[in-house]
């Protein structure tokens, strides 16, 4: 039998150890989370955690949280090719915690044959972040929507700290929304469209929470067939048999 984190709490003798101890323990807020007597979280080839509703409940149920996830993805590094994919990067490049871990892995993980992946809404998240020097040397791949305004002044400079000339300003100024994408790596510059066809851009495409609430709400009731369902609400014809032949 392991121990707890409320075994530990009451042996402790100290009243200000122990109370500050106490909120993280079962008969706390945050004892769902960091309170057992073996680590209950099994983590997968592919894990997610969903940090949003975590970043806003305050540093102190944030911060320790933060730093047994941080213990946790690291231990998992051991030399096999990895991803550590931060989408909505603008939330973890706010706080200052978070901050720092990034601009740590960005500069060290590459060690341990593992890559950083940074999506965030704004060209202005990385500008403002406090780390754009390292940003800009440690993600020499950068992918870029379309963005009308970049030619605009205000915006052009976020781009122009990120390394791109006139020239590719003005790709990612008039390219096709929705549709393409500008790419700059050592290795080459292209303006790509990914083609996707109705069955891919159904799945690729559903990232709104009602699409993310309907796919769930299939999958309870039609189990492993809930994607020939959604595919005949997303209007795509021939959905069994597409599914079946793929």
């Amino acid at each position: 039998r392991g121990r707890s984190l409320s075994d530990f709490v009451s042996g402790v003798q100290m009243r200000d150890i122990k109370d500050a101890l106490q909120h993280y323990t079962v008969d706390g807020p945050m004892g769902q989370l960091l309170d057992a007597e073996e680590d209950g979280l099994r983590l997968g080839t592919f894990q997610t955690f969903e940090v949003e509703e975590l970043m806003n409940m305050g540093e102190r149920n944030l911060v320790p949280v933060l730093l047994y996830l941080f213990r946790r993805i690291e231990k998992r590094l051991t030399g096999a090719p990895s991803l550590i994919i931060l989408d909505e990067a603008w939330l973890m490049l706010g706080h200052p915690m978070f901050r720092d871990k990034i601009r740590e892995w960005l500069k060290v993980l590459r060690k341990a044959n593992c890559a950083v992946i940074m999506a965030t809404q704004s060209i202005s998240d990385a500008e403002q972040s406090g780390i754009i020097d390292v940003l800009k040397e440690s993600c020499p791949t950068k992918i870029c929507l379309p963005n009308g305004a970049a030619r605009e002044p205000g915006t052009r400079e976020f781009y122009e700290r990120i390394g791109f000339n006139e020239r590719q300003i003005e790709i990612v100024a008039t390219a096709v929304p929705k549709r393409e994408y500008y790419v700059a790596s050592p290795e080459g510059r292209r303006l790509f469209d990914m083609a996707l066809g109705p069955v891919a851009l159904a799945f690729v495409g559903a990232s709104s929470k009602d699409n993310l609430k309907r796919i769930d709400e299939l999958r309870q009731s039609h189990g492993a067939n809930w994607p020939r369902h959604w595919l005949e609400e997303r209007g795509v014809d021939d959905a069994t048999r597409i599914l079946t032949h793929s």
